[in-house]
């Protein structure tokens, strides 16, 4: 989805400074600059969508984050802490039999995606993700959003457990569909991966568009 989102350019800088802020608090980052989001998308494009949680009985259909699937460059992504791009896909390879890359988040890193576009219908984000250390380690998982005060801030989505192996995560509200939007209007978010404790890994992003089901 490059070149989909006119502020890309202001929504990375934006974004590498508030990562910045997240690594030093080792937590979820202040509220940052008004320019990493615009209030609303106009041009957000039309998204393939696919079913990559129906073998653990989600039938939604979902669109892939951009770059979510870690197979391609990471464009619009903010790494820090030496999170990257290994080879491993999650097991199951829900985005392609010829998939085998993910990315490993060591603790004291963290990751922030590319923007892609919610509304009142795109409910949830899903995804898979793997515990590699920390016995008492979680994964934070935040969204960053515009509120109606023109602020943009990290509204947390939900923490996540794991046990040593990949698995999928359950559905996680995007707190960002309950923003003041108009019907039908959209907007640009992107998310905050923040492992806590210890190492894990994420794989194929997705978020569920109940619009287009």
């Amino acid at each position: 989805m490059e070149g989909t989102y006119s502020m890309n350019g202001l929504i990375r800088r934006g974004l590498l400074a508030a990562i910045t802020a997240a690594v030093a608090i080792g937590a979820f980052a202040a509220p940052a600059s008004a320019g990493i989001l615009t209030a609303s998308a106009k041009d957000c494009g039309d998204e393939s969508l696919s079913r990559p949680f129906a073998g653990f009985g989600d039938s939604h259909q979902y669109k892939i984050v951009p770059g979510g699937s870690f197979e391609g460059a990471l464009t619009d992504w903010t790494l820090a802490g030496k999170a990257k791009v290994v080879a491993g896909n999650e097991p199951w390879k829900v985005g392609g039999s010829s998939h085998g890359k993910s990315l490993v988040l060591p603790a004291g890193s963290t990751a922030i995606t590319a923007p892609t576009c919610v509304g009142l219908a795109e409910p949830t984000l899903r995804f898979f993700a793997k515990k590699n250390s920390g016995l008492l380690s979680t994964l934070a998982v935040s969204v960053y959003v515009k509120t109606s005060l023109g602020l943009v801030v990290p509204v947390p989505v939900g923490v996540v457990l794991g046990n040593g192996q990949w698995k999928a995560t359950p559905q996680m509200l995007i707190v960002a569909n309950l923003l003041p939007l108009l019907t039908g209007d959209r907007t640009p978010v992107a998310f905050q991966f923040t492992p806590l404790l210890g190492e894990w890994q994420i794989d194929d992003v997705y978020v569920d568009p109940l619009r287009m089901r």
